[in-house]
């Protein structure tokens, strides 16, 4: 314990689940660190929007640090964790200091470090394909938008190169791959093509996914109203997609051989961090491999013993025999129950996860809505919930307002890419 007699809780990560606890946490009570290599927390359901231009993509992330916060951050990722000395030890996140370590110690530590993206070690998706999981991923996709736009406008470029500049592959038919290409879609046949006559009729969207249906979260009956809406609107997609190669101008599947891309954009599941396979606890052994809770969020050792003062939360972090989804929702409900428990100094009540409405956008102001009673909604009616999803998901009112402002000029003057 600390010399000011307040215990350290240290978050590892700084995702949904290790961002909110961190701000939930009564720092009167409290030493709170926050360990990641991540010095800002994304707004992921915002990330495809900031991708294509709608706001600056800045009002898409929240810092770490912040002004009347009390919270001490370290830019580093955790490689292991002393449950008995109560230690991190830790690697700093930077290239030129990774032959370094340190040890950052606690009172009490949870684990929250999220997923990374699976490319199922397809050949030459890590070289060449883009991944929105932060805001950096969404200003390569919006700058590579940019340059293949004035490289297609060339007095030299043929139609053919055109067509395939213009074409953006999206690789996942879940949530986030198909509100890519909606946004996509809405950004390239509308302002853009004001600004591009000439290219009029030439961009495409494609959205390849392994599985039968998009969308899996919903049920047969949005799935295809999605699939319809998507396809009125100019997305191709294809299902049973199984893509084995990728290069820099083509992937190949065994479905259709080589296709031409000018984009690529990986959207497929999630996988553990390495830290998940380094710790000795307790696991799931089917799906994705995440570290086990009692109902109290604490992680159990490979007994199924709970260990003293060790929780987990996020992506990373399933209660044994739940199976909650991988969701930000998830995430959001477990960190503030965690912060109500740990700032109540006891446990209180077990944890109990409340199914929130599920909401896709599929383009041209229309999308689906699974509600959390069984009812459903489809086009503008879903289109609305989800935008105004995009204000509840913001966690400043800083930057509420800053999103409302951006649309507001987008709808006045029409948004422009090279702007941000």
């Amino acid at each position: 314990m600390s010399q000011d007699s307040k215990q350290t809780v240290a978050i590892v990560g700084s995702g949904w689940g290790g961002y909110n606890l961190a701000q939930a946490l009564d720092t009167r009570k409290y030493n709170v660190v926050v360990v990641s290599p991540e010095a800002t927390s994304s707004i992921t359901p915002l990330l495809a929007s900031a991708a294509c231009g709608l706001f600056n993509s800045q009002w898409a992330q929240e810092p770490i640090r912040r002004k009347n916060v009390d919270i001490q951050y370290i830019k580093a990722s955790v490689l292991d964790i002393d449950f008995g000395d109560k230690v991190l030890i830790c690697q700093p996140a930077f290239d030129s200091l990774k032959d370094k370590q340190f040890k950052v110690s606690y009172d009490k530590v949870v684990v929250s470090p999220g997923c990374a993206i699976n490319t199922f070690n397809t050949p030459g998706v890590d070289e060449h394909a883009f991944i929105v999981k932060n805001v950096a991923g969404a200003d390569a996709i919006r700058d590579k938008i940019n340059q293949n736009l004035e490289m297609a406008s060339l007095p030299c470029t043929t139609e053919e190169q055109q067509r395939r500049l213009l074409h953006i592959a999206i690789v996942g038919g879940g949530p986030t791959g198909i509100e890519l290409a909606a946004e996509l879609t809405d950004l390239l046949q509308g302002d853009l093509m004001k600004l591009y006559p000439n290219l009029k009729g030439k961009p495409s969207v494609t959205v390849h996914d392994v599985a039968p249906q998009i969308l899996a979260p919903f049920d047969r009956k949005l799935s295809e109203y999605a699939r319809d809406s998507l396809q009125q609107h100019s997305v191709e997609i294809k299902t049973n997609s199984h893509i084995t190669n990728v290069t820099s101008d083509f992937i190949e599947t065994k479905e259709d051989g080589k296709i031409a891309y000018g984009i690529l954009i990986w959207a497929t599941g999630n996988k553990n961090r390495p830290i998940v396979d380094t710790l000795d606890v307790m696991k799931s052994d089917h799906g994705l491999k995440r570290i086990l809770t009692d109902d109290g969020l604490q992680v159990l050792d490979t007994s199924g013993t709970a260990i003293p003062d060790v929780y987990a939360i996020g992506d990373a972090a399933d209660i044994d025999g739940a199976s909650l989804p991988t969701t930000a929702e998830v995430a959001i409900q477990k960190a503030e129950y965690l912060a109500e428990q740990l700032n109540a100094g006891h446990r209180t009540k077990p944890f109990q996860y409340k199914q929130r409405a599920l909401i896709t956008y599929t383009g041209a102001g229309d999308g689906v809505m699974a509600g959390k009673r069984g009812d459903e909604y489809t086009g503008y009616g879903a289109w609305l919930s989800w935008r105004s999803g995009n204000i509840f998901w913001t966690r400043s009112w800083k930057r509420k307002f800053m999103l409302c402002v951006a649309w507001l000029m987008d709808w006045v003057d029409g948004r422009e890419m090279a702007r941000y």
